[in-house]
């Protein structure tokens, strides 16, 4: 994946769930970036894919099982869809998916993760599902109210990822200070991934130039993709912290990356 590392660095620092959302569309300039990213990014890998619709997420949320907040109307959402056939698809779902979000703050719009089991019935949207795909989470995007915008604004800066676990918590086998650069700066920005209810399943390892990601107990699917927002996250700030290296699935954990310098 090509990485705009500056800017998603940027972007994992400030970036917030949003809810609340202006009725202005988003500007078309935007909008053909976004979607310009998101067709680079569909290529990577054929178990995953994301769709812009410009439609409200107040038109998908009814087909999603559970609660998730009070959402008011966006110009458009995010679909992501992953192949039922294909392999480490969850946590590839993730991983793309999260490069996605952190590409729609970069360009100044608002989003939020919203995974839950689909039900094609309730759907007021065509989603146009190729056979083997489901919907496995949505966000909205747009521009954030003004008032809640400056609101959450103001509390990201008093407490900056407030309620995250220690890092030598994150590392089950021990954190070492003396630990290269790259891989303390890589194991701080993985923790500040999103993750449902904020519960962090997400476990660090490092040896032999390799930075493992791997989840906590029992790794259901929506933990895999989780992780897989780590494991972006990971890479981020590995790259920032001056190594270059590769995603490996699979392996001792769910996911690896490798540095090659």
């Amino acid at each position: 994946m090509d990485i705009p590392v500056k800017k998603w660095y940027e972007a994992v620092q400030t970036r917030y769930s949003q809810q609340k959302y202006m009725t202005k569309e988003i500007k078309p300039f935007t909008l053909k970036s976004l979607e310009k990213k998101i067709a680079e990014l569909n290529q990577i890998y054929p178990e995953v894919r994301i769709e812009i619709f410009k439609k409200s997420i107040k038109e998908i949320l009814p087909a999603l099982q559970g609660k998730y907040g009070n959402f008011t109307d966006s110009p458009a959402f995010m679909a992501f869809v992953i192949n039922d056939n294909g392999e480490h698809r969850w946590t590839k779902m993730g991983y793309i998916g999260e490069a996605v979000i952190l590409e729609a703050t970069a360009l100044g719009l608002g989003t939020c993760w919203v995974g839950a089991r689909y039900v094609p019935e309730r759907s007021r949207v065509k989603l146009n599902l190729k056979r083997g795909e489901r919907l496995v989470a949505v966000s909205p995007i747009g521009y954030s109210s003004e008032n809640y915008n400056l609101t959450r604004h103001f509390i990201s800066k008093l407490f900056p990822h407030r309620d995250r676990k220690n890092v030598r918590e994150l590392c089950p086998d021990g954190y070492d200070p003396d630990w290269p650069g790259w891989v303390k700066n890589a194991i701080k920005l993985g923790s500040y991934a999103p993750s449902r209810l904020n519960r962090q399943p997400w476990r660090f390892y490092y040896g032999d130039k390799k930075l493992v990601v791997d989840c906590k107990g029992e790794p259901s699917a929506y933990k895999r993709l989780e992780c897989g927002i780590a494991l972006l996250h990971l890479e981020i700030g590995a790259l920032d912290g001056g190594t270059s290296g590769k995603i490996e699935f699979g392996g001792l954990g769910l996911a690896s990356f490798v540095s090659e310098s």
